[in-house]
């Protein structure tokens, strides 16, 4: 009983991030509730049966926020999934994605958790604020659970008193799923959904969503995670991404903080990728119809503090360079640089150009003072 309670407080680590966005691409682009519940169920339980730990699966958070800002109809969205998935397929298959995840050396990748994590906490405080009275009593909960009484799973008691919060003011009348249709994207929406998704996107993926969960996921799990490497990563995000974009779910991958809110909160294998894959499945069978209507009744002051307490802990990798002089510059560079611009894109090719332009000047120093 102890190791299925925390299975469950590790399956529903990542809410904080998944919800959010979820009911906001329902609200905001019409996406099926359906269609996006269960393309992201079948994906947990995919992932967690062939990697053999929790995987965590997103939606693409770039490509997600410029539709929800720009209102994009749900179709553009799909196609801009599938050409995502066929992209990142090419990238494993030949080779490419290997050697530019080589490129990318611990200080960058480091530099990319806290980033992420600081961007994560600033987040949070947007579901914080409108809700500061449950999110008080929540933040207290969760750190007494996680300082003093340390054999209970931490996000069960927090969990237990969302969920009650959100039957109370929640309608479940309407029960069974929504449309779920299979349909091919045309021209237009794919030309548009590539030059106004795709690109922006890509990069952060293959920074955050590959380099970086591998990176997370060994160090988290260890032995666990051999399967997880620069081709497997790529080719579990691509068949995702055309699997959902066929169906008309979101866009999604995995990502390294999703990766640590699931180990922090108590996935320790791969039993919590089921739990919640299975949950999200039933939501999207039997209660397509007012998913909507209980999530967003879900309190957004428990949901910032998880996002919180993720952020920080992401964030807490830079400690294993911390005396690495060189590294650390690096790392800080381009987090903090992703931070303030809100752009990770920017601060790891930022820290790669460091990174590499240092090795060169260095190597040209060597080879200038070797023929003197």
């Amino acid at each position: 009983m102890r190791k299925l309670l925390w299975d469950i407080s590790g399956a529903f680590g990542d809410i904080g991030v998944f919800f959010p966005l979820a009911i906001l691409l329902i609200a905001k682009n019409g996406i099926y509730p359906t269609a996006l519940f269960l393309a992201a169920g079948l994906f947990y339980i995919a992932s967690a049966l062939y990697f053999k730990i929790t995987m965590p699966v997103q939606p693409l958070k770039a490509m997600c926020v410029i539709a929800i800002a720009s209102g994009l109809d749900f179709e553009i969205l799909n196609a801009a999934g599938i050409t995502m998935g066929a992209l990142l397929l090419v990238m494993a298959v030949t080779g490419v994605s290997t050697r530019l995840g080589n490129l990318f050396p611990v200080s960058v990748i480091r530099g990319i958790q806290l980033g992420l994590g600081a961007m994560l906490a600033r987040t949070s405080f947007d579901l914080i604020v409108p809700d500061i009275l449950i999110a008080c009593f929540a933040g207290a909960l969760l750190l007494i659970t996680v300082t003093i009484f340390k054999q209970v799973p931490p996000l069960i008691p927090v969990l237990i008193i969302g969920i009650v919060l959100s039957f109370k003011s929640a309608s479940l009348s309407l029960t069974g799923s929504t449309p779920l249709t299979f349909t091919l994207p045309n021209y237009s929406d794919l030309m548009t959904g590539f030059v106004m998704l795709v690109l922006p996107q890509i990069a952060l993926t293959f920074g955050n969503a590959i380099v970086a969960t591998r990176d997370t996921g060994i160090m988290l799990y260890g032995k666990r995670a051999h399967r997880l490497n620069l081709t497997s990563i790529p080719v579990s995000i691509g068949l995702a991404n055309i699997v959902s974009g066929l169906m008309g779910g979101a866009p999604m991958c995995h990502g390294s903080g999703g990766m640590t809110a699931h180990h922090t909160f108590g996935a320790k294998d791969n039993i919590s990728g089921y739990i919640i894959g299975g949950t999200l499945i039933a939501l999207a069978l039997l209660f397509g119809n007012s998913a909507v209507s209980f999530i967003t009744a879900f309190p957004s002051g428990i949901l910032g503090v998880l996002l919180l307490y993720v952020g920080i802990q992401h964030a807490l990798y830079l400690k294993d360079i911390i005396d690495e002089q060189k590294a650390l510059v690096i790392a800080l560079i381009v987090g903090i640089t992703g931070f303030v611009l809100n752009n990770l894109t920017i601060g790891f090719l930022a820290g790669l150009t460091l990174y590499h332009g240092y090795a060169v000047i260095k190597k040209i120093t060597a080879s200038t003072q070797s023929t003197m």
